[in-house]
């Protein structure tokens, strides 16, 4: 069913967007073609990704990952899919396919905050490489939808860097954004104590 659903996607995309060879095509006919098109791919989006929960159950991390590679090339957009994708080739030790595909998802959405948080956290989590998971977290700040929680791995990622400064710039960026923040005052006050441990109490 859902490669009958594919092809059917595929023979309405290649319609709606072949050039005639005598005469262009109306223009609102091109435009309802589309649109006819985007519904189309949206509900075989839908089924794949509903498809992958089925196949989760049973174990078949793989076939999944072959999903949210469909789905994302179907809706470059979907933002979810490159997360779940990539955590599985991660989980299956395929660290260099899940570094590559969360970067394809900052490429397809360069202002998701969400997917730049997928790379910062790769790097924090499994690489260990807190100078990139530093400065992923720097650019997933830079987003209009990043919140307190990419702020606190900013930080986080920043210590862990040896990035004392920054850090403690961090923080005090936080607790003026977020002042009753959770935990914000106790992680600033650490920030700051760890950064005097470490080159002195004038950098207070």
């Amino acid at each position: 069913m859902l490669s009958r659903l594919l092809l059917c996607a595929a023979f309405y995309a290649a319609a709606a967007t072949a050039t005639l060879p005598v005469q262009a095509a109306p223009a609102s006919p091109a435009t309802a073609s589309q649109i006819q098109v985007d519904g189309i791919t949206a509900r075989v989006v839908d089924k794949l990704w509903n498809q992958t929960d089925d196949y989760w159950h049973d174990g078949d991390y793989p076939r999944i990952v072959a999903l949210d590679r469909v789905i994302t090339q179907a809706d470059p957009q979907f933002l979810e899919a490159y997360s779940n994708g990539g955590w599985l080739m991660d989980s299956l030790g395929r660290t260099g396919d899940a570094e590559a595909y969360y970067k394809l998802g900052i490429t397809n959405n360069p202002h998701a905050a969400y997917a730049y948080w997928n790379l910062g956290f790769f790097y924090f989590n499994t690489t260990k490489d807190y100078a990139k998971a530093a400065h992923a977290f720097v650019m997933d700040t830079r987003q209009p939808d990043a919140d307190l929680n990419d702020w606190k791995m900013r930080g986080h990622a920043q210590e862990k860097a040896g990035q004392w400064d920054k850090a403690v710039a961090t923080w005090r960026t936080i607790k003026a954004k977020w002042p009753n923040g959770l935990s914000v005052d106790r992680l600033l006050r650490e920030a700051e104590e760890k950064r005097a441990a470490a080159f002195g109490k004038d950098r207070l």
